[in-house]
């Protein structure tokens, strides 16, 4: 994995991306404005990852588990099974 931090582009990147080898993921997308030497430059500033399949893969597999173990615990709370 690696993690590009406050990357700008003058479009709205796509929120996730793949392609046969990876999977891009834009995360914490703002609108920004800048003016350097009286020019004034808009666009967005994110957070960029870059997965290989695999690493995505396991990266999902651990947000599921996670999200199950929630839904475990909300289950007891409420009484329900």
């Amino acid at each position: 994995m690696r993690r590009y931090e406050k990357v700008h582009s003058k479009e709205r990147p796509k929120d996730i991306e793949m392609t046969s080898n990876a999977v891009y993921l834009a995360e914490d997308i703002v609108p920004y404005k800048e003016t350097i030497d009286g020019h004034t430059l808009e666009g967005y500033e994110y957070t960029y990852i870059e997965y290989s399949k695999d690493e995505y893969m396991l990266h999902q597999d651990a947000k599921i588990a996670s999200l199950e173990s929630e839904l475990a615990a909300a289950k007891i709370l409420l009484g329900v099974e």
